[in-house]
């Protein structure tokens, strides 16, 4: 991954709760990333590549809370935010995002058109 310039994650439909929790690879990765000390990760973090969600098959309006259209990628950080909650189930999904948000400090979203039969 440090190597590229993109990373991309390739899904199908929309971002969900369970396609965030999709992404616990990224859990893994700070695991890792914390056996070194703080310099050593941040040094790293900061060679991280743009994320790139790349949400096929979209069907959705992309729309916010109020209906004001918004852009794909205000689509994926309204996704990464964190949820209000202190149950162990939302600490943890809480988790992921806050890594992703921590690890990819560019991130964009692309929802290619939706093929057509004819």
């Amino acid at each position: 991954m440090l190597l590229s310039s993109y990373f991309v994650y390739n899904s199908v439909g929309s971002i969900d709760e369970k396609a965030v929790q999709n992404l616990s690879l990224i859990s893994n990765l700070s695991k890792l990333l914390q056996k070194g000390g703080d310099k050593e990760m941040q040094e790293i973090i900061n060679c991280f590549p743009t994320f790139l969600w790349l949400v096929r098959d979209f069907a959705l309006r992309l729309e916010d809370e109020h209906g004001a259209s918004i852009t794909p990628k205000e689509y994926l950080e309204n996704a990464l935010k964190t949820q209000k909650g202190n149950s162990d189930m939302v600490v943890r999904k809480n988790g992921i995002r806050k890594e992703l948000t921590s690890f990819f400090k560019d991130r964009d979203c692309f929802m290619p058109i939706r093929p057509v039969d004819d």
